[in-house]
């Protein structure tokens, strides 16, 4: 068995507030993997273990023991935060540091906590076990970086919005055409306005950004019955028919 200390449920508080500190500051993924991967799968569990004076009979039997205890608070919270609408990265950090400060704080004035049990002697590995270990992690990080990547850079229903209505101020003789764009780069489109079969107007080298909304007000010859419009978006790149969206134009 290992030396009395409370020093181990110190470093478990102190984590778990600069865990929550970095959250609340810092959007940078590196910085919160390497805070909060620990206090998903390791730190409350120690501190739980401590504080329910769990006794262990090696160091390994401890840390599976603690890693069982951290993801059973980990699922515990999601249940507690979804309830109270803060499933956020800043609730997830608040939760941990909240399970971990009080677990300390309970070990620490327990006469009967377990001492720690002692860490093994390292065994020497091999220089074939080494690479093996290595190769392992590389391919594991790898798989991770990538996940994150494709994570970052998936947006579901991306397409660039395009729309023509009658004038909604009730003024006959004028059609309302719409573009918002999606892409992920700014982007030439060509514009044409077709009635009933007859070109009417084109707009030609819409520049737009992604994110931004293009408007533009046609003026119709109004008739005495009903007009079909139809509008048309072309991207000079390929030339192709990008999209084609139509409306009614009412009559006088």
């Amino acid at each position: 068995m290992g030396i009395p200390s409370n020093r181990d449920l110190l470093v478990c508080c102190l984590w778990a507030g600069a865990t929550v500190v970095v959250v609340a500051v810092t959007d940078n993924l590196v910085l919160r993997t390497a805070l909060g991967a620990p206090m998903v799968f390791l730190v409350p569990g120690h501190a739980m273990l401590r504080a329910l004076s769990v006794r262990t009979t090696s160091a390994l039997e401890h840390l599976a023991y603690a890693v069982g205890a951290s993801l059973a608070t980990g699922v515990g919270g999601g249940f507690a935060l979804n309830a109270a609408g803060f499933l956020t990265p800043s609730g997830w950090a608040v939760w941990f540091w909240a399970v971990t400060t009080v677990a300390a704080l309970v070990a620490a004035h327990r006469r009967d906590a377990p001492d720690l049990p002692a860490w093994p002697a390292l065994a020497k590995v091999r220089l074939w076990q080494g690479a093996i270990i290595a190769l392992a992690v590389l391919v594991a990080t790898g798989a991770y970086a990538l996940a994150v990547r494709d994570e970052a850079t998936y947006r579901e229903f991306r397409y660039t919005e395009f729309w023509i209505l009658p004038s909604a101020d009730g003024e006959s003789g004028r059609l309302i055409v719409g573009i918002r764009s999606a892409e992920t780069q700014a982007e030439r489109f060509d514009l044409e306005i077709i009635v009933d079969g007859q070109p009417l107007a084109v707009f030609r080298s819409l520049t737009i950004a992604p994110g931004d909304t293009w408007t533009g007000q046609i003026p119709v010859p109004v008739l005495a019955v009903r007009q079909r419009a139809e509008a048309r978006l072309y991207r000079p790149a390929d030339n192709r028919l990008y999209r084609s969206v139509s409306t009614l134009v009412p009559p006088f």
